[in-house]
């Protein structure tokens, strides 16, 4: 293990950690805020593996130079880092990148800058600026005060951050307060990357500038997990930006990492749990030309059927759409009833909202909706949600909107997270449509009804057998 500091182009030092291969040869280049030594074991696992492995802290965070603006400036110092990186004595030229989440879109920017010493991507779990975070369907999610807090400094507050209790009582209390005054409530002070992120409550020139806007020109490898909260960023990339391969685990956020088998009440098969960094590890072997194909990637798409195992496809399925016709009904809100987000993927449904049940089936894709509204209120935001009922329910996905961004005179459409499981004889899907919960912001104006009209369906892809 050596310390390393980086240049970049305005004079700042971007600082780390080297875990040096033996010889001469690629390097893994991670560049986080959550600490560069977080990433020790895979630092020593790569270096074993004939790989350079840097981890740096991010601009402003650590021991880097700067100040840490989110989103901002992790394309250029990540460029001028694979270059410097590229050019050194103990590096063969080539500089591939890793990491999740923030991380992983750390990738995503520095491959829109195209490096010349870039040879590949493999971002993991990875935020989509705008599109799943700091907001879901222009709904602010209040999580971003609670991340803001965690990256402010140098430090790492996770004290603070961990206690979910208190993130949860402080947007409960806020009371009459505007949201954007729950950086104040909760730290006491404004923190400037949210009210900036409130300025921009559509998906909108802002945030596409943090993202690249034609392709990234090097191979990828995504990896992203059934019930991980970047689903759907990484699917937004995997839209713009075909991966050359994409893993979809039934993984959480953290299991898009550690490929662990429970979270949240639910447990899944053992082979479901795979070497993911041997995964990364052969896949760079490959496209640096350095080892073979990875087995597990036999075709461009791996994914987990629940209840089956691992498929492979040259794309993510989507089944043959059946339809589900929902009835018309209507919902009142209050915001003086909204309650906090579920601790798990396992609940109790509740009287509190809207509840269709309908026969299950083998679902293998995105599910979708088209939601006919009408209502009084100046605006609302409604969270609808997709469970699995045996037990328990289970949630499988969930989507949320703000109606003030949607045109009303038209169905609102709605897609959900990627699914793909079996069903048992006796199981149903429940259909729940409600106000949001605390993860996101509590929307003051809906008070009042809102009408769900004739023609609202939700369209379930059904599940081809398997290969």
């Amino acid at each position: 293990m050596r310390f390393v500091d980086v240049p970049v182009r305005d004079g700042s030092v971007l600082r780390g950690i080297h875990y040096p291969a033996a010889d001469p040869g690629p390097v893994v280049l991670v560049m986080t805020p959550y600490g560069a030594d977080r990433y020790h074991p895979a630092g020593l696992f790569f270096s074993g593996r004939g790989f350079h492995f840097v981890s740096l802290d991010s601009r402003g965070r650590g021991d880097s130079d700067g100040v840490f603006r989110p989103f901002h400036d992790d394309g250029a110092d990540g460029h001028d880092a694979v270059a410097w990186l590229a050019g050194q004595p103990w590096s063969s030229g080539d500089v591939v990148t890793y990491g999740g989440s923030y991380s992983g879109f750390a990738q995503w920017a520095v491959a829109g800058t195209r490096p010349p010493a870039l040879r590949a991507v493999a971002p993991v779990a990875s935020v989509h600026p705008g599109v799943d975070f700091p907001m879901v369907g222009s709904v602010p999610a209040s999580y971003a005060v609670q991340w803001l807090a965690f990256n402010r400094g140098r430090r790492m507050n996770t004290g603070p951050w961990s206690d979910d209790r208190y993130w949860r009582d402080t947007h409960r209390d806020l009371g009459d307060r505007p949201f954007r005054d729950l950086d104040v409530a909760s730290v006491g002070e404004r923190l400037p990357a949210f009210q900036e992120w409130l300025d921009h409550p559509t998906y909108d020139a802002y945030w596409a500038s943090f993202v690249p806007s034609e392709p990234v020109g090097v191979p990828v490898l995504a990896i992203t997990g059934q019930y991980d909260d970047d689903q759907l960023g990484a699917l937004t990339y995997e839209e713009r930006h075909p991966a050359t391969h994409l893993v979809m685990g039934p993984w959480d956020h953290a299991g898009t990492r550690s490929a662990a088998r429970s979270f949240g009440g639910l447990t899944f098969a053992e082979d479901s749990a795979i070497d993911l960094p041997a995964l990364h590890a052969d896949w760079y072997d490959w496209v640096l030309a350095r080892g073979p194909r990875p087995a597990f990637l036999a075709d461009r798409v791996a994914y987990f059927h629940i209840g089956e195992g691992w498929r492979h496809a040259p794309a993510l399925p989507q089944g043959a759409s059946r339809p589900l016709r929902l009835p018309e009904t209507t919902l009142t809100l209050d915001p003086a009833l909204v309650g906090d987000e579920p601790d798990g993927f396992r609940e109790e449904l509740g009287e509190d909202a809207f509840v269709h049940i309908a026969p299950a089936h083998d679902v293998s894709g995105r599910p979708s909706a088209a939601l006919t509204l009408t209502s009084d209120l100046p605006d609302f935001d409604l969270l609808v949600g997709l469970y699995l009922l045996r037990d328990d329910a289970t949630l499988l996905g969930e989507a949320v909107f703000r109606a003030g961004h949607r045109d009303l005179t038209r169905p609102v459409e709605l897609t959900f997270p990627f699914i793909s499981r079996t069903t048992e004889p006796g199981d149903r899907f429940a259909i729940r449509i409600r106000a949001p919960h605390r993860r996101y912001e509590t929307n003051k104006a809906a008070r009042g009804e809102v009408r769900l009209g004739p023609g609202s369906y939700l369209t379930l892809p059904a599940s081809d057998p398997g290969p």
